[in-house]
Protein backbone atom coordinates (compact mmCIF):
# COMPACT_ATOMS: atom_id res chain seq x y z
CA UNK A 1 0.00 0.00 0.00
CA UNK A 2 1.56 3.41 -1.09
CA UNK A 3 0.77 6.13 1.95
CA UNK A 4 2.80 9.07 0.77
CA UNK A 5 4.22 9.54 -3.23
CA UNK A 6 7.68 8.56 -3.44
CA UNK A 7 7.87 6.51 -0.82
CA UNK A 8 9.19 2.73 -1.82
CA UNK A 9 6.74 0.11 -0.41
CA UNK A 10 7.48 -3.33 -1.03
CA UNK A 11 4.00 -4.48 -1.21
CA UNK A 12 3.44 -2.98 -4.76
CA UNK A 13 6.18 -5.18 -6.20
CA UNK A 14 4.22 -7.16 -9.20
CA UNK A 15 6.85 -8.77 -10.80
CA UNK A 16 8.96 -6.40 -12.34
CA UNK A 17 6.40 -3.98 -11.15
CA UNK A 18 7.57 -1.10 -8.97
CA UNK A 19 4.87 1.55 -8.84
CA UNK A 20 5.45 3.18 -5.52
CA UNK A 21 9.13 4.23 -6.68
CA UNK A 22 8.16 4.71 -10.20
CA UNK A 23 5.58 7.62 -9.25
CA UNK A 24 8.07 8.97 -7.12
CA UNK A 25 10.49 9.65 -9.70
CA UNK A 26 7.89 11.27 -11.82
CA UNK A 27 5.76 13.10 -9.30
CA UNK A 28 8.01 14.71 -5.87
CA UNK A 29 5.89 14.63 -3.17
CA UNK A 30 8.36 16.30 -0.36
CA UNK A 31 6.10 15.56 2.48
CA UNK A 32 8.26 16.62 4.98
CA UNK A 33 7.89 20.36 3.73
CA UNK A 34 4.32 19.73 5.33
CA UNK A 35 5.63 20.05 8.72
CA UNK A 36 4.49 22.67 10.97
CA UNK A 37 2.29 24.27 8.06
CA UNK A 38 -0.61 26.01 8.57
CA UNK A 39 -3.58 24.11 6.20
CA UNK A 40 -7.24 24.84 4.73
CA UNK A 41 -8.94 21.17 3.81
CA UNK A 42 -10.28 21.59 0.35
CA UNK A 43 -14.11 21.08 -0.62
CA UNK A 44 -14.29 20.35 -4.04
CA UNK A 45 -18.08 21.71 -4.36
CA UNK A 46 -16.60 25.19 -2.52
CA UNK A 47 -14.02 27.70 -2.39
CA UNK A 48 -12.56 28.17 0.67
CA UNK A 49 -10.41 31.09 2.33
CA UNK A 50 -9.29 31.04 5.57
CA UNK A 51 -11.21 33.70 7.33
CA UNK A 52 -8.46 35.51 9.01
CA UNK A 53 -5.91 34.89 6.27
CA UNK A 54 -2.39 33.13 6.14
CA UNK A 55 -0.85 35.24 8.32
CA UNK A 56 1.77 37.76 8.30
CA UNK A 57 4.27 36.47 5.97
CA UNK A 58 5.71 38.75 3.21
CA UNK A 59 5.56 37.40 -0.44
CA UNK A 60 7.53 39.45 -3.03
CA UNK A 61 3.93 40.13 -4.97
CA UNK A 62 1.88 42.29 -1.57
CA UNK A 63 1.09 45.80 -2.37
CA UNK A 64 3.26 48.45 -0.56
CA UNK A 65 0.32 50.94 -1.11
CA UNK A 66 -3.85 50.62 0.51
CA UNK A 67 -5.81 53.16 -0.43
CA UNK A 68 -8.66 53.73 1.80
CA UNK A 69 -12.54 53.78 0.15
CA UNK A 70 -14.55 57.16 1.44
CA UNK A 71 -18.43 56.36 0.90
CA UNK A 72 -18.99 58.79 -2.07
CA UNK A 73 -22.66 60.33 -0.92
CA UNK A 74 -23.70 61.36 -4.39
CA UNK A 75 -26.61 59.94 -5.80
CA UNK A 76 -25.89 57.43 -8.07
CA UNK A 77 -27.33 54.66 -9.68
CA UNK A 78 -25.77 51.21 -9.36
CA UNK A 79 -27.18 48.28 -12.02
CA UNK A 80 -25.76 45.16 -11.38
CA UNK A 81 -26.19 42.26 -14.22
CA UNK A 82 -26.07 38.49 -13.55
CA UNK A 83 -27.04 35.93 -15.63
CA UNK A 84 -27.48 31.39 -15.35
CA UNK A 85 -27.81 29.06 -18.02
CA UNK A 86 -29.03 25.28 -18.14
CA UNK A 87 -29.30 22.36 -20.49
CA UNK A 88 -33.26 21.47 -20.57
CA UNK A 89 -33.18 18.69 -23.10
CA UNK A 90 -31.50 16.78 -25.98
CA UNK A 91 -32.44 15.72 -29.49
CA UNK A 92 -31.05 13.72 -32.06
CA UNK A 93 -29.07 16.88 -34.17
CA UNK A 94 -28.80 18.97 -30.88
CA UNK A 95 -29.65 20.20 -27.22
CA UNK A 96 -32.27 22.77 -25.73
CA UNK A 97 -30.65 25.70 -23.40
CA UNK A 98 -32.46 27.92 -21.23
CA UNK A 99 -30.65 31.03 -20.18
CA UNK A 100 -31.66 33.79 -17.44
CA UNK A 101 -30.43 37.21 -16.70
CA UNK A 102 -31.29 39.22 -13.58
CA UNK A 103 -30.60 43.27 -13.62
CA UNK A 104 -30.94 44.76 -10.14
CA UNK A 105 -30.76 49.05 -9.55
CA UNK A 106 -30.23 50.43 -6.42
CA UNK A 107 -30.18 54.89 -5.86
CA UNK A 108 -28.61 56.78 -2.91
CA UNK A 109 -28.42 53.82 -0.69
CA UNK A 110 -31.26 52.41 -1.10
CA UNK A 111 -32.70 49.55 -3.65
CA UNK A 112 -34.59 50.70 -6.34
CA UNK A 113 -36.00 48.33 -8.37
CA UNK A 114 -34.84 44.74 -10.26
CA UNK A 115 -36.05 42.71 -13.59
CA UNK A 116 -35.89 39.25 -14.70
CA UNK A 117 -35.05 38.67 -18.44
CA UNK A 118 -35.90 35.15 -19.27
CA UNK A 119 -36.42 31.86 -19.59
CA UNK A 120 -35.23 31.99 -23.18
CA UNK A 121 -34.65 29.27 -25.00
CA UNK A 122 -32.28 28.12 -27.46
CA UNK A 123 -32.39 24.94 -29.68
CA UNK A 124 -28.26 24.99 -30.50
CA UNK A 125 -28.02 22.64 -33.75
CA UNK A 126 -25.26 23.07 -36.64
CA UNK A 127 -27.56 24.90 -38.45
CA UNK A 128 -28.01 26.65 -35.31
CA UNK A 129 -24.37 27.73 -35.15
CA UNK A 130 -24.00 28.50 -38.71
CA UNK A 131 -26.88 30.89 -38.98
CA UNK A 132 -25.15 32.41 -35.56
CA UNK A 133 -21.71 32.69 -37.64
CA UNK A 134 -19.83 31.04 -35.15
CA UNK A 135 -16.78 30.31 -35.91
CA UNK A 136 -16.33 26.63 -37.24
CA UNK A 137 -14.25 25.65 -34.30
CA UNK A 138 -16.07 27.43 -31.59
CA UNK A 139 -19.03 26.00 -33.58
CA UNK A 140 -17.76 22.22 -33.40
CA UNK A 141 -16.85 22.94 -29.29
CA UNK A 142 -20.46 24.12 -28.15
CA UNK A 143 -21.84 21.21 -29.75
CA UNK A 144 -19.76 18.52 -28.55
CA UNK A 145 -19.43 20.31 -25.25
CA UNK A 146 -22.68 21.23 -23.11
CA UNK A 147 -21.06 23.35 -20.97
CA UNK A 148 -18.90 25.29 -23.42
CA UNK A 149 -22.95 25.86 -25.43
CA UNK A 150 -24.57 27.03 -21.40
CA UNK A 151 -21.11 29.49 -21.04
CA UNK A 152 -21.47 30.82 -24.88
CA UNK A 153 -25.33 31.80 -24.43
CA UNK A 154 -24.53 32.91 -20.98
CA UNK A 155 -22.27 35.37 -22.37
CA UNK A 156 -23.86 36.53 -25.37
CA UNK A 157 -27.29 37.27 -23.47
CA UNK A 158 -25.62 38.83 -20.46
CA UNK A 159 -23.14 40.84 -23.03
CA UNK A 160 -26.24 42.40 -24.94
CA UNK A 161 -27.75 43.66 -21.72
CA UNK A 162 -24.76 45.45 -21.07
CA UNK A 163 -24.34 46.85 -23.75
CA UNK A 164 -27.63 48.66 -23.63
CA UNK A 165 -27.34 49.33 -20.43
CA UNK A 166 -24.36 50.77 -21.00
CA UNK A 167 -25.51 53.02 -23.61
CA UNK A 168 -28.43 54.40 -21.89
CA UNK A 169 -27.22 55.24 -18.97
CA UNK A 170 -25.38 58.21 -18.14
CA UNK A 171 -23.10 58.78 -14.90
CA UNK A 172 -23.81 55.57 -13.10
CA UNK A 173 -22.05 53.06 -12.36
CA UNK A 174 -22.54 49.03 -13.99
CA UNK A 175 -21.62 46.43 -12.10
CA UNK A 176 -20.73 42.76 -13.25
CA UNK A 177 -20.39 39.90 -11.93
CA UNK A 178 -17.28 38.34 -12.42
CA UNK A 179 -13.97 40.04 -14.03
CA UNK A 180 -13.98 42.28 -16.85
CA UNK A 181 -11.91 40.30 -19.88
CA UNK A 182 -12.63 39.74 -22.99
CA UNK A 183 -14.27 36.38 -24.08
CA UNK A 184 -14.20 33.61 -27.16
CA UNK A 185 -17.84 33.27 -26.89
CA UNK A 186 -18.38 37.48 -27.18
CA UNK A 187 -19.29 38.56 -30.47
CA UNK A 188 -18.16 41.80 -31.84
CA UNK A 189 -20.75 44.33 -31.36
CA UNK A 190 -21.42 43.15 -27.68
CA UNK A 191 -17.95 42.64 -26.42
CA UNK A 192 -16.92 43.49 -23.22
CA UNK A 193 -14.32 46.48 -25.08
CA UNK A 194 -17.47 47.61 -26.56
CA UNK A 195 -19.18 47.98 -22.87
CA UNK A 196 -16.11 49.89 -21.32
CA UNK A 197 -16.13 52.38 -24.91
CA UNK A 198 -19.90 53.12 -24.11
CA UNK A 199 -19.11 53.78 -20.26
CA UNK A 200 -16.42 56.11 -20.78
CA UNK A 201 -18.28 57.95 -23.62
CA UNK A 202 -21.47 58.30 -21.12
CA UNK A 203 -19.45 58.86 -18.37
CA UNK A 204 -20.59 55.66 -16.50
CA UNK A 205 -17.85 53.70 -14.30
CA UNK A 206 -17.66 49.81 -15.34
CA UNK A 207 -16.84 47.52 -12.31
CA UNK A 208 -16.28 43.69 -12.81
CA UNK A 209 -16.48 41.90 -9.03
CA UNK A 210 -15.51 38.22 -8.32
CA UNK A 211 -16.56 36.00 -5.73
CA UNK A 212 -13.45 33.89 -5.22
CA UNK A 213 -10.37 33.65 -8.12
CA UNK A 214 -8.31 30.65 -9.59
CA UNK A 215 -5.32 32.68 -8.71
CA UNK A 216 -4.44 31.32 -5.40
CA UNK A 217 -1.49 33.81 -5.43
CA UNK A 218 -4.09 36.58 -4.69
CA UNK A 219 -4.87 34.66 -1.69
CA UNK A 220 -1.44 35.25 -0.35
CA UNK A 221 -1.12 39.26 -1.59
CA UNK A 222 -4.25 40.36 -0.25
CA UNK A 223 -3.03 39.58 3.53
CA UNK A 224 -2.40 43.55 4.01
CA UNK A 225 -6.14 44.25 4.00
CA UNK A 226 -6.59 42.42 6.81
CA UNK A 227 -5.27 45.00 8.70
CA UNK A 228 -7.18 47.70 7.66
CA UNK A 229 -10.43 48.75 9.84
CA UNK A 230 -11.96 50.34 7.01
CA UNK A 231 -12.64 49.87 2.89
CA UNK A 232 -9.76 49.38 1.13
CA UNK A 233 -8.36 48.50 -1.98
CA UNK A 234 -5.06 47.56 -3.25
CA UNK A 235 -3.76 47.36 -7.07
CA UNK A 236 -2.49 43.89 -8.33
CA UNK A 237 -2.40 44.55 -12.07
CA UNK A 238 0.99 43.57 -12.17
CA UNK A 239 -0.31 39.99 -11.36
CA UNK A 240 -2.48 40.10 -13.21
CA UNK A 241 -1.77 41.15 -16.86
CA UNK A 242 0.83 38.96 -15.90
CA UNK A 243 -1.21 36.01 -15.83
CA UNK A 244 -4.34 37.10 -18.37
CA UNK A 245 -3.80 38.82 -21.69
CA UNK A 246 -7.48 39.88 -22.34
CA UNK A 247 -8.05 41.87 -18.84
CA UNK A 248 -9.52 45.04 -19.23
CA UNK A 249 -9.23 47.97 -16.77
CA UNK A 250 -7.80 48.30 -13.34
CA UNK A 251 -7.01 45.15 -11.20
CA UNK A 252 -7.79 45.49 -7.55
CA UNK A 253 -8.02 43.50 -4.79
CA UNK A 254 -11.14 45.07 -2.66
CA UNK A 255 -12.21 45.10 1.01
CA UNK A 256 -15.77 46.70 1.17
CA UNK A 257 -16.28 46.06 5.18
CA UNK A 258 -13.89 46.17 8.21
CA UNK A 259 -14.01 42.31 8.67
CA UNK A 260 -15.34 40.99 5.29
CA UNK A 261 -13.86 38.63 2.78
CA UNK A 262 -11.14 40.20 0.41
CA UNK A 263 -12.23 40.27 -3.44
CA UNK A 264 -11.03 41.11 -6.78
CA UNK A 265 -12.32 43.85 -8.78
CA UNK A 266 -11.52 45.04 -11.67
CA UNK A 267 -12.34 48.46 -12.67
CA UNK A 268 -12.89 50.93 -15.52
CA UNK A 269 -12.81 54.41 -14.71
CA UNK A 270 -11.23 55.96 -11.57
CA UNK A 271 -10.70 53.38 -8.95
CA UNK A 272 -11.22 55.16 -5.77
CA UNK A 273 -14.12 57.05 -7.09
CA UNK A 274 -16.13 54.07 -8.52
CA UNK A 275 -16.08 52.11 -5.45
CA UNK A 276 -16.91 54.92 -3.42
CA UNK A 277 -19.99 55.37 -5.29
CA UNK A 278 -21.09 51.71 -4.66
CA UNK A 279 -20.51 52.05 -1.08
CA UNK A 280 -22.61 55.13 -1.06
CA UNK A 281 -25.19 53.64 -3.10
CA UNK A 282 -25.60 50.22 -2.54
CA UNK A 283 -25.98 47.97 0.47
CA UNK A 284 -22.58 46.06 0.68
CA UNK A 285 -24.12 43.75 4.01
CA UNK A 286 -21.61 40.78 4.46
CA UNK A 287 -18.91 42.81 2.22
CA UNK A 288 -20.53 42.15 -0.95
CA UNK A 289 -22.81 44.43 -3.44
CA UNK A 290 -26.53 44.00 -2.46
CA UNK A 291 -27.82 44.54 -5.88
CA UNK A 292 -24.95 41.87 -6.95
CA UNK A 293 -26.67 39.46 -4.77
CA UNK A 294 -30.19 40.53 -5.99
CA UNK A 295 -29.07 39.79 -9.30
CA UNK A 296 -27.79 36.21 -8.43
CA UNK A 297 -30.71 35.17 -7.31
CA UNK A 298 -33.15 36.66 -9.91
CA UNK A 299 -31.11 34.87 -12.50
CA UNK A 300 -30.99 31.41 -11.06
CA UNK A 301 -33.49 28.88 -12.38
CA UNK A 302 -35.73 27.58 -9.87
CA UNK A 303 -37.15 23.50 -9.72
CA UNK A 304 -40.63 25.18 -10.44
CA UNK A 305 -39.03 26.80 -13.57
CA UNK A 306 -37.23 23.95 -15.06
CA UNK A 307 -40.35 21.86 -14.30
CA UNK A 308 -42.89 24.57 -16.40
CA UNK A 309 -40.46 24.78 -19.45
CA UNK A 310 -39.98 21.14 -19.83
CA UNK A 311 -44.45 20.87 -19.69
CA UNK A 312 -44.24 23.87 -22.36
CA UNK A 313 -42.34 22.36 -24.44
CA UNK A 314 -44.14 18.74 -24.11
CA UNK A 315 -47.38 20.41 -24.73
CA UNK A 316 -46.19 23.67 -27.18
CA UNK A 317 -43.66 21.56 -29.73
CA UNK A 318 -45.20 17.84 -30.07
CA UNK A 319 -42.04 16.57 -29.10
CA UNK A 320 -41.96 12.88 -27.41
CA UNK A 321 -40.14 12.12 -24.26
CA UNK A 322 -38.08 9.01 -24.55
CA UNK A 323 -37.50 7.18 -21.07
CA UNK A 324 -34.02 7.13 -19.64
CA UNK A 325 -31.75 5.72 -18.10
CA UNK A 326 -28.33 6.95 -15.59
CA UNK A 327 -25.64 5.08 -17.29
CA UNK A 328 -23.21 6.12 -14.15
CA UNK A 329 -25.73 4.27 -11.54
CA UNK A 330 -26.04 1.10 -13.83
CA UNK A 331 -22.59 0.31 -14.08
CA UNK A 332 -21.47 0.83 -10.51
CA UNK A 333 -25.42 0.05 -8.80
CA UNK A 334 -23.16 -2.21 -6.54
CA UNK A 335 -21.08 0.46 -5.29
CA UNK A 336 -22.47 3.18 -3.39
CA UNK A 337 -22.57 6.36 -5.64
Amino acid sequence: MVTQLGTYDDSLDFGSLNLAKSVGICLGSRLERLQGKKVIFSDEERSLVPIDGWGTRSSPYCATTITTIAPLMENTIIASVDSSSIQVAETEEGALYGVKCGIALAFGGHSLMHFKIGPILFYLTEEAAKDSKLDSRLAKLVLLDGDYAKRLLRVRVERVVQTELSAHLVGSVLLVDGSLRSSIFEDQDNSMAKIAENCTLYRNKLVGISKSTKFKILDRISAPLAKVPSPAFIEVGMVIKSLVRNSIGSNLLVKFERSSPVLRADVVGNCEESLGRILGNDSVARGYPETLRLAHHISTFTATEVTCLKSHILTKYDVTELATEDIRRTLLSSISV
